[in-house]
């Protein structure tokens, strides 16, 4: 899916009505019914965490945002369900076009007791959520009043905000705040993403995003020639077709973990089972002999103890057992808990030139950071999955300019290593090494914990070892389910929260992408 300027984007909206025949205000009762529904399934959710919002409060301004905005008033209002308060920021006389005749449609019970201000007092109430729909895609430039006010009570109510399209006082091209900005929880923009969603600041601001198709055409969309690709649901859909109901366990492949040492212990469990909830048929870890597993791995996970020469790392001697679970593995996923000791050295050039589809991730990427030249040897396309820091030590090892943005550093190390890179962090960037690339848009603080980068690797270790995609293709679904797993872990904040608690997400988040959920 494409990320689009704020000014592209409505130029689309102009195109849709001008030359694809579709009156505005029927895209903004599709935008507004579709923004009305999604709020009501966040408030699902957040019951569920014994969050209860019961009192709706909107906030309009005077544009095509406030017009969706007082279609998702009305639609709150008339399920009788929730206490709906506006507030207003313009008066009936300067509403026009589309806005306007969304406006006159309020209901009386929200028309009678429409407040043109906004104070503090308004918002000490409990079992609050707000909706912002105070300014949308064509703000730019410092805030005006009441505005900057407005957006200000809103940041230090505490309460959750659903902004709609873009969060009030972000530009939608640069990603630029001029002086504040609606800090959103969830943010429903509207046909495509916004380029400036995608900036830190965006981030920041945005939350978790949703995108609402509200029926621009396809053909006009597809014109567009300056965006930036992003990964959807919609995107990953094809990823995860229908299964054959006679299916086996050999048919989903065999992923090899190889990981862990006398350091760390977990962390290729937690690869292993994420690996089997996302479907592999069969997960073989391997960890060092004298390592301790700790961990209490599910039972339908093979565990290999590999001769390590009492070091608790691999080394020379653990190659002959490496090789023959190789043999046997249709895709293998190293680095996980494996540490950086240098005998290590020896079993990662050997996943380098196995010809496997191979994941290298964590202490494998170290090392590979401090042995540059073992990149000559790489035999195959394989995903390397740096988080920021890593991301550091190999740029200098391979001599990328660290001022370049995340997309060019994903892209050039791709490029050196001709093989797919995903750059970890909020948005996480999917680089080919054909040159695609594409940021991903799903994603929570819940990962934001020890071994979700585990996690991760396990879940494109599982895709690649089903043998139907890409290595691109395969870390790009995987990246959004990751994200999309956290999501529907929780639905706000994530304090508490551990990479334990995701793994039981996976099979939910997958069942939910699928065309046969």
């Amino acid at each position: 899916m494409k990320a689009v300027s704020g000014t592209e984007m409505r130029n689309l909206d102009r195109r849709a009505v001008e030359e694809g025949g579709i009156p505005g205000e029927r895209l903004m009762r599709i935008a507004g019914a579709l923004a009305a529904s999604s709020v009501m399934e966040y408030i699902a959710r957040l019951m569920k965490f014994d969050v209860f919002p019961r009192n709706i409060i909107v906030l309009a301004g005077k544009g095509n945002n406030a017009g969706d905005a007082f279609v998702v008033a009305k639609l709150l209002a008339n399920l009788g369900e929730y206490n709906v308060f506006l507030h207003c920021a313009a008066k009936e006389e300067e509403l026009q076009g589309d806005a306007l005749t969304m406006f006159r449609e309020l209901p009386d019970k929200i028309k009678g007791r429409i407040t043109r201000g906004l104070q503090k007092s308004d918002l000490e109430i409990p079992n609050v959520l707000i909706v912002d729909g105070l300014l949308g895609t064509g703000c730019r430039g410092p805030l005006r009043e009441p505005f900057a006010s407005w957006i200000r009570i809103v940041n230090e109510s505490g309460h959750p905000v659903v902004s709609l399209d873009i969060p009030s006082g972000l530009d939608a091209d640069t990603g630029e705040v001029a002086a504040d900005a609606i800090t959103a929880d969830l943010t429903l923009t509207m046909a495509l993403p916004k380029q400036g969603m995608l900036s830190e600041e965006g981030i920041r601001r945005c939350g978790r995003i949703k995108v609402l198709d509200i029926g621009i055409p396809a053909r006009f969309m597809d014109e567009v020639t300056e965006f930036t690709e992003c990964t959807t649901a919609s995107d990953i859909v094809k990823y995860f077709p229908r299964e054959p109901f006679d299916i086996h366990k050999n048919s989903r492949g065999h992923l090899l973990v190889i990981g862990g040492s006398r350091l760390y212990s977990g962390a290729p469990a937690l690869a292993g089972e994420a690996a089997l909830r996302t479907s592999a048929g069969l997960v073989t870890v391997a960890i060092p002999e004298s390592a301790h597993l700790f961990a209490d791995p599910p039972k339908a996970m093979m565990i290999r103890k590999i001769p390590d020469s009492c070091l608790g790392f691999f080394c020379e001697d653990s190659k002959p057992g490496i090789a023959e679970l190789m043999e046997k593995a249709d895709a293998v996923v190293i680095g996980p808990g494996m540490g950086t000791d240098p005998n290590s050295l020896s079993v990662l050039e050997q996943a380098l030139v196995s010809g496997k589809k191979v994941l290298v991730d964590a202490d494998a990427l170290n090392l590979l950071a401090q042995n540059p030249s073992l990149a000559e040897k790489i035999s195959a396309d394989i995903v390397f999955t740096p988080h920021p820091g890593e991301m550091r030590r190999l740029a200098a090892a391979f001599g990328i300019d660290a001022a370049l943005s995340r997309i060019e550093q994903a892209k050039t190390l791709a490029s050196k290593l001709c093989s797919t890179v995903v750059l970890k962090g909020a948005h996480t960037v999917v680089a080919g090494r054909d040159g695609e690339y594409a940021v991903n848009l799903s994603g929570c603080p819940a990962l934001a914990t020890a071994g979700s980068g585990d996690i991760l690797s396990g879940i494109i270790g599982a895709l690649l070892a089903n043998g139907q995609y890409s290595a691109f293709e395969c870390a790009r679904a995987a990246v959004f389910l990751h994200g999309f797993t956290a999501e529907l872990a929780v639905p706000i904040g994530s304090r508490g929260l551990i990479a334990d608690d995701l793994i039981c997400y996976i099979p939910q988040a997958v069942r939910k992408v699928s065309v046969t959920a």
